[in-house]
């Protein structure tokens, strides 16, 4: 799965489009709807790989795939309901709806500088109101469906953005979830399909102007389905970044990231900070070391 990839494009699209700025979880009820479903086998190294990529993806705001669609959508919509600008279609439509939603239609976006281009089509609703010193941005997707030549997502559910500053060196980031769904494919690998549905999300990403230092606080519960087989995690993360270029680079100087198998809490992971910067990976079976583990990996492969 190369979800990464899109992500960067997405990421690429998003600051292209917004250059001038920037309920209750049925998830007792998805994993029971699983319950049926093969599970995955934690002793297997495919299993370990399968998880931990879309939960550090979630973990921290470096190349995260709903953090970019949500900056993508929030730029779509602010160019389409402008006064004085329209949505840049290259081809297809951006039309405003009465209750002030937007509807894309194939519309095919200029993503970069290089000519990639992405295709959006779907409903997306957005709101933002201003209290002191917070700005609360809440977007409503429906159906939006994102297509580049090899990969594209579908998405549906509400994305909360909350940016507040706190002093004059300090400011935070909240991006939250009740309940989304995604499904991501990817073309280049048989149209592989990875279905995925995140409850209770939320990330908080504190940033200190005078030392540059970065703290990415991560907590949820994610749900996936790929090729038959079913996980249901919750999971905990804790990411720290000296500073700037490092939090692009998903280079941290500490990090944390705890995994309980909700079918089975006796299976587990862990990721740690090592002292050579890399990633080091533990993998428990029904309470058992997964053969192969510990291992050491850089962040940047899971």
């Amino acid at each position: 799965m190369t979800n990464k990839i899109l992500a960067s494009v997405l990421c690429s699209g998003a600051l292209l489009l917004t250059a001038c700025g920037g309920g209750s979880s049925d998830s007792t009820n998805n994993q029971t709807k699983n319950d049926s479903k093969e599970k995955l086998d934690y002793n297997k190294s495919e299993t370990i790989d399968i998880i931990n990529e879309p939960v550090v993806n979630l973990s921290n705001q470096s190349e995260n795939l709903l953090l970019n669609i949500a900056i993508l959508a929030d730029g779509a919509y602010a160019r389409a309901t402008a006064i004085d600008s329209k949505l840049p279609c290259i081809s297809g439509t951006a039309t405003v709806n009465t209750d002030n939603s937007v509807t894309l239609n194939n519309c095919k976006l200029m993503a970069d500088n290089t000519g990639t281009t992405i295709s959006v089509s779907g409903n997306i609703q957005s709101n933002t109101a201003k209290s002191g010193t917070s700005t609360k941005s809440e977007l409503t997707l429906t159906n939006m469906n994102i297509d580049t030549a090899d990969e594209s997502i579908s998405i549906n559910g509400k994305l909360k953005y909350t940016y507040t500053i706190i002093s004059d060196n300090l400011t935070q980031s909240l991006f939250e979830s009740n309940q989304a769904t995604y499904k991501f494919i990817d073309k280049t690998n048989n149209n592989s399909i990875y279905q995925y549905t995140l409850n209770n999300y939320a990330l908080t990403s504190n940033f200190n102007a005078s030392t540059g230092n970065i703290e990415d606080i991560a907590k949820g519960q994610l749900s996936g389905e790929i090729g038959g087989k079913v996980f249901s995690v919750n999971f905990n993360s804790n990411f720290k970044f000296s500073t700037e270029s490092d939090f692009y680079a998903l280079k941290p100087n500490a990090a944390k990231v705890e995994i309980v198998d909700l079918y089975n809490q006796k299976n587990t992971i862990s990721i740690t900070q090592t002292i050579s910067g890399q990633a080091l990976v533990s993998a428990y079976a029904n309470a058992k070391l997964v053969q192969g583990y510990p291992k050491t990996v850089d962040w940047n492969e899971l």
